[in-house]
């Protein structure tokens, strides 16, 4: 594994320095004076899947370059709304984000649970527009009383995903969206595996999705990592 790492990390950098000559000579060309409307169009698409093909190279190095966990104890419910804030600042359009937590705590890597919730949050978000117009989520956490084990909850309110569609949600490079890289959900589950959290995916009614993460008890020593 450490292998293969490795060598996803050297192609993505060489394919990286070519992708990048490719855009900066469509923008070049797209400034042209002399170019017409369906030149200008090819031109886009160039930028398009570049700016797509590059999501994929820094998706690919950031699982080579990926730490070991560092867990801390914290309190669940300040912590997502402190998120929820530094979420909000860095977009442009306003983002209504409703969060309804207990105050328990979880022993997690804040940053790693921070990249997980910031795929999730940015997912339902845009989804829940397409289908309702309004960019709506809500974060739900509390404590499942049969395990004694925090979980949180990521509803939108989007069209959901289809029962054919589920299984393969967590597949690399599985998408439905025509810019999608694929890897947003892959990537975020195998986050929550280094950090001993069931990420799963419950469908709503009439529509809409959730995602839940399923925390493991904060008493928790340490997290174990299989190389």
């Amino acid at each position: 594994l450490a292998a293969l790492g490795r060598l996803s990390a050297i192609i993505a950098h060489e394919i990286r320095n070519p992708l990048g000559a490719i855009s900066h000579a469509a923008q070049l060309l797209a400034e042209s004076p002399s170019l017409d409307k369906h030149d200008s169009r090819l031109t886009d698409i160039i930028q398009t899947h570049s700016k797509r093909m590059n999501g994929v190279i820094e998706n690919v190095l950031e699982l080579s370059r990926r730490r070991a966990p560092e867990p801390r104890r914290m309190k669940l419910r300040e912590w997502l709304e402190t998120f929820a804030a530094q979420f909000r600042e860095t977009r442009e359009a306003p983002a209504e984000i409703e969060i309804d937590a207990t105050d328990g705590e979880v022993n997690i890597d804040p940053s790693q649970l921070g990249q997980v919730l910031t795929n999730l949050v940015a997912n339902g978000l845009r989804y829940s527009e397409k289908q309702t117009g309004r960019s709506w989520i809500r974060l739900e956490a509390g404590m499942d009383p049969a395990s004694e084990r925090p979980f949180l909850n990521i509803i939108d309110e989007g069209p959901g995903v289809s029962a054919a569609q589920r299984q393969h949600l967590f597949v690399p490079f599985f998408t439905t969206e025509e810019s999608g890289t694929g890897l947003g959900l892959y990537i975020s589950r195998e986050l929550c595996e280094a950090n001993q959290i069931q990420l799963s995916y419950l469908a709503r009614e009439p529509h809409g999705s959730c995602f839940r993460l399923n925390f493991p008890h904060p008493q928790r020593q340490s997290v174990v990592v299989h190389e």
